[in-house]
C-alpha cells in the first residue's frame, strides 16, 4: 500500500508540475516580454531554447539590461543584440554595466539615435582613467540619465527633454555643465570631482526642484565656490565637505534642507592638509544658512551641529538666518552617534522661529529636550 501511495503521489506531483509548465507557456506574449524586461538581456535571449514560441520574444524587448560579468565576448553580444532586435519596437530604457570605453560609446550613441528616454551607464568596476562622454547633436527624447564611473562630464548640446540627471564618481570639467538641460528637475551629484582649473561650480537650472550634492570636492580639499541659480528649488541636500564659498539666488519656494557636513585632516602626498580649518568651515556654514533663509524644514546631522558648537560663544552675535522655519530636525542619521547641542546653537537656530517644531532624539518629549539643551556644556 505504501508503494502504491508513493507512486500515486509521484504521478500527482508530476501532473502538477506539468500543469505549472502549461500555465507559464500559456502567458500572453505581452506579459512574457514585461517579465523579460526585468532580467539581463542575455537570460532573456537564452529563453528561446525553452519554447519555439519564445524564439523571437527577446527581439521585442522595450528594455535592454547588459552586465559584462555574465559574458566573455561582451562587445560581440552587444553588437548582436543591437543589430538583430526588432527596430520597430521603441526602446524605453537601456541599462548597461561594462568595462570597455568603446562599447560604452557605441551604446550611448545608439541610445541617442534611437531616442531612448532612460539611459544608465556604469563603468565603475574597471575604468581607471577618466574618459570623455559627449552629446554633440543634442536630443529632446532623453529624460533620465545616470552615469557612474570615470567619465569627464562637460557641457552637452541642448537636451531639452532631460528631467533627471545622476552623476556618480564623475569628474566635472566645466564650470557650468547643467544649463544645457533647460527642463532639468532633479540633479544628484555623488562622489564627483571638480577639476583643479575650475574656480567655481555653477548649478544653473530654472526648473530644478531637487538638488543633492554628496562628497564632491577638489582633491584633496573642498571645491572653492558653489553658485546656485535655481529659483524654483524646493529640496537641497548637501553632505561631505562643504564649499569654501556659497552663493544662491533668492529661493522663495525652498521647503527642505538637509546638511551633513564633515571636517577632517586630509593626507596629500607626504604632508597633512587641513583646508579650510574648522573656523573657516563654521563661517562658511553660517553663510550657507543665510542663503537658505526661506527653508521651512531643516535637517542637521550631529557633525553639522558639532561644527556650529565649536564656536558657540560667537553665535550669540549671529542673528537667526531662518525666517520661515517650521521644523528643525536634529535626529541623527542611522549609524551615526548622538552629539551634544549647546544652548547657544539651539538659540541661534530657533531665535527667529519661536513656533518651530523641534524633532530630537527618539523618546524625548519637548520638556526633556529643553532641559537637555540647558544642561549641555554647563
Amino acid at each position: 500500500m505504501k508503494r502504491k501511495s508513493t507512486t500515486t503521489s509521484y504521478i500527482y506531483n508530476d501532473d502538477e508540475h506539468e500543469h505549472q509548465q502549461d500555465r507559464l507557456s500559456s502567458l500572453p506574449d505581452a506579459l512574457l516580454i514585461y517579465i523579460f524586461s526585468f532580467i539581463d538581456t542575455k537570460l532573456a535571449l537564452q529563453s528561446q531554447i525553452l519554447s519555439k514560441r519564445w524564439v523571437n520574444l527577446w527581439t521585442l524587448l522595450p528594455v535592454l539590461n547588459f552586465d559584462y560579468s555574465l559574458l566573455q565576448r561582451f562587445d560581440h553580444f552587444i553588437h548582436k543584440v543591437l543589430t538583430y532586435r526588432n527596430a520597430s519596437i521603441k526602446l524605453d530604457a537601456v541599462n548597461i554595466k561594462l568595462t570597455d570605453y568603446n562599447t560604452m560609446a557605441t551604446v550611448f550613441n545608439y541610445a541617442l539615435v534611437n531616442r531612448v528616454p532612460n539611459l544608465s551607464i556604469d563603468t565603475s568596476d574597471y575604468l581607471t582613467k577618466y574618459r570623455p562622454i559627449q552629446c554633440l547633436n543634442g536630443t529632446d527624447s532623453l529624460r533620465k540619465l545616470e552615469l557612474k564611473g570615470m567619465f569627464e562630464f562637460g557641457r552637452f548640446s541642448v537636451c531639452s527633454g532631460l528631467v533627471k540627471l545622476r552623476l556618480e564618481r564623475v569628474k566635472i570639467v566645466e564650470s557650468d555643465p547643467f544649463s544645457c538641460f533647460p527642463n532639468l528637475k532633479e540633479l544628484c551629484l555623488v562622489n564627483c570631482k571638480v577639476g583643479f582649473d575650475l574656480a567655481v561650480l555653477e548649478v544653473i537650472g530654472f526648473e530644478l526642484l531637487r538638488l543633492v550634492i554628496s562628497s564632491c570636492f577638489y582633491h584633496p580639499v573642498p571645491y572653492e565656490k558653489l553658485v546656485l541659480l535655481t529659483p524654483k528649488l524646493k529640496v537641497l541636500e548637501i553632505s561631505g565637505l562643504i564649499p569654501m564659498s556659497f552663493e544662491a539666488c533668492e529661493l522663495p519656494g525652498l521647503d527642505t534642507v538637509r546638511i551633513d557636513c564633515c571636517f577632517s585632516y586630509v593626507r596629500a602626498f607626504d604632508r597633512i592638509v587641513r583646508q579650510p580649518d574648522e573656523g573657516e568651515q563654521k563661517v562658511n556654514l553660517i553663510k550657507i544658512f543665510w542663503c537658505l533663509r526661506n527653508a521651512k524644514c531643516i535637517h542637521l546631522s550631529p557633525s553639522t551641529v558639532k561644527l556650529l558648537s565649536l564656536s558657540h560663544d560667537k553665535l550669540d552675535e549671529e542673528p537667526c538666518p531662518f525666517v520661515n522655519l517650521k521644523v528643525l530636525n536634529l535626529i541623527p542619521p542611522p549609524n551615526k552617534p548622538v552629539g551634544e547641542l549647546h544652548s547657544s546653537v539651539a538659540t541661534y537656530l530657533l531665535r527667529g522661529s519661536r513656533k518651530a517644531v523641534v524633532k530630537t532624539l527618539p523618546g524625548y518629549d519637548p520638556l526633556t529636550f529643553l532641559k537637555f539643551i540647558s544642561s549641555c556644556y554647563q
